[in-house]
């Protein structure tokens, strides 16, 4: 059994004796961590510096519920609504348990309840390429800046944010009976149905809203910019048309209908194009997106566009390189000479223990919530670089502080194929044309894959 609190004095020498026991902190940051907590300690008022701390009930010695880790975030002086994650820390006899995962969650939700904001976390790049940058995307935050050299020669300093959105009152998606996610592999099994609802309850999603709540996480309107970004640096030709492949619920395209782009989403999922355009209308951007039925390896009715791209991993369902490559040429004769297609995959060392191939993430809707978890089953991979994956999203609701109840849900199993970077090459000379231009590691176009900072694999193709 596993609890969480705020901090009390007695918790001071638990939380040094937690700092002791991990070598990767030096004295002097073992030092600042526990002036963090006299602060906190001799200013209990002060919304300066904020403690969860997480115990695990199993006793020792006969003694009280141990110390498995803890958290000391605050508000930022002089910003409206952004906090630093100072310090989170987690005991060596509870690591990977998920206390870490837990003490975020903990501090997102108050964050959440406060109205929402901004949350920023500063690291270093040596410790960056162990497990603290690989949690903080696990988690969900996003790589913001990186000052190079700045604790010493060869140490970058690493920044990395989240929006946290406030809590709100309004229902959550209509559902859309026995739809079927556009998620990237959604061929695999069908989902699960939770209970049914009782009288007056708000709707839960169904797949395809669902779905879409729980990626609403990312900002799309700063990938669409980072994709036109593409167009300017990599292209030869003003973004007139763009065509997003597996579009899901189309937000990049309604991003894009912002700015008077003309939109095509293909999808190979009735049901979600179904989804999409409702949604698309509901946002105001109905008129300006057409939507067409197409697996990525199907060519789309569509005319000629600008840029074209493949969001969220969804190449990978296409499970060999002869598939990768007729994708490929597929995009290249739907683009314009100089246009460009951009693929969001996943990077390779994900494919290996030291990369970040489980997360889990929550979003939050009024009374309910939407917890996602996505596993790369690394354990089963081929040598070819076949790899099972799974997505599980589970809506529940909480009343007047009660236990969660499950409202719907689903969990889809698929077939990946993540080449490496040598594999990527060797499909894209196979379309002569196109030409692989860029392999970009962030949504940056100053950021290439070789950084040590990269944390995704995102492909620039021009067509010639």
């Amino acid at each position: 059994m596993s609890t969480q609190r705020g901090l009390r004095p007695e918790d001071r020498p638990l939380i040094a004796e937690l700092l002791d026991s991990l070598p990767a902190f030096t004295d002097d940051e073992r030092a600042v961590a526990l002036e963090l907590v006299d602060v906190a300690l001799a200013q209990p008022s002060s919304d300066g510096y904020r403690f969860v701390l997480s115990f695990h009930g199993a006793p020792r010695d006969g003694g009280a519920p141990r110390l498995a880790g803890y958290l000391c975030y605050g508000r930022t002086p002089m910003t409206q609504s952004t906090y630093d994650l100072y310090w989170i820390a987690t005991s060596p006899d509870f690591a990977r348990s998920g206390v870490a995962r837990g003490l975020v969650s903990t501090m997102e939700s108050e964050i959440a309840r406060e109205g929402g904001g901004l949350v920023r976390v500063e690291t270093g790049s040596r410790e960056g390429h162990g497990a603290a940058v690989r949690f903080y995307d696990a988690v969900q935050f996003t790589r913001a800046a990186v000052i190079a050299d700045f604790y010493a020669p060869g140490d970058d300093l690493m920044i990395y944010t989240k929006r946290v959105a406030q809590v709100r009152a309004s229902a959550a998606p209509p559902a859309v009976e026995g739809a079927r996610a556009a998620w990237p592999g959604a061929r695999g099994e069908a989902p699960a149905r939770g209970e049914a609802l009782a009288p007056g309850e708000a709707p839960a999603p169904g797949e395809p809203a669902l779905y879409d709540a729980a990626f609403s996480y990312r900002d799309y309107a700063a990938e669409r910019d980072f994709l036109l970004a593409c167009a300017r640096r990599f292209g030869a030709r003003p973004v007139q048309r763009v065509l997003s492949w597996a579009c899901g619920p189309a937000r990049h395209l309604a991003a894009f209908a912002e700015l008077g782009v003309g939109c095509v989403g293909a999808d190979g999922s009735a049901a979600m194009i179904a989804y999409a355009e409702r949604a698309a209308c509901a946002r105001g951007a109905g008129a300006g997106i057409r939507f067409c039925r197409a697996e990525l390896d199907e060519r789309p009715d569509v005319a000629p566009v600008d840029l074209s791209f493949v969001p969220l991993s969804a190449i990978h369902q296409l499970a060999t390189p002869a598939a990768l490559e007729r994708h490929l040429r597929l995009a290249a004769s739907l683009l314009l000479p100089g246009g460009v297609h951009v693929i969001e995959a996943t990077h390779p060392v994900d494919l290996t223990p030291s990369g970040v191939n489980r997360t889990e993430w929550t979003e939050l809707r009024g009374e309910q919530s939407i917890d996602a978890r996505f596993r790369i089953h690394i354990e089963k991979a081929t040598p070819d670089r076949v790899v099972p994956v799974s997505l599980e999203v589970v809506c529940s609701a909480r009343r007047n502080g009660g236990a969660p109840r499950e409202l719907s849900s689903f969990r889809q199993v698929a077939t990946w194929h993540i080449p490496d970077l040598a594999g990527w090459r060797r499909v894209a000379e196979r379309v002569p044309e196109l030409s692989l231009v860029a392999t970009l590691g962030d949504f940056n176009v100053d950021v290439p894959f070789e950084r040590a900072a990269a944390w995704r694999l995102i492909l620039v193709l021009k067509r010639l």
